[in-house]
């Protein structure tokens, strides 16, 4: 039986910021969503309280990743979710 507490976030900037600090993505899960039922992708990552510390810090702009890997992990993060919707189509 895994243990793992899974963090699930929609938020690409935050998923590429967690990426960027090397916490390890699990995968990530395509959910419709909405009136027209548009595939939205959620990332997984595994939870830890350093998890947690690092979103919050996120979320009060304490944070500071180097920008060139952030925008790196940010394009392909995109990149993966649009490569999964286009596998469903």
């Amino acid at each position: 039986m895994n243990d793992t507490t899974v963090f699930s976030t929609r938020d690409l900037p935050l998923a590429a910021t967690l990426v960027t600090l090397k916490f390890f993505m699990i995968g990530i899960d395509l959910q419709l969503e909405g009136q027209k039922n548009q595939p939205v992708g959620y990332f997984k990552f595994e939870d830890s309280q350093l998890l947690q510390d690092a979103k919050q810090k996120y979320n009060q702009g304490l944070i500071s990743v180097e920008p060139k890997v952030f925008l790196a992990n940010l394009r392909g993060l995109k990149s993966d979710v649009v490569n999964q919707i286009n596998q469903i189509d």
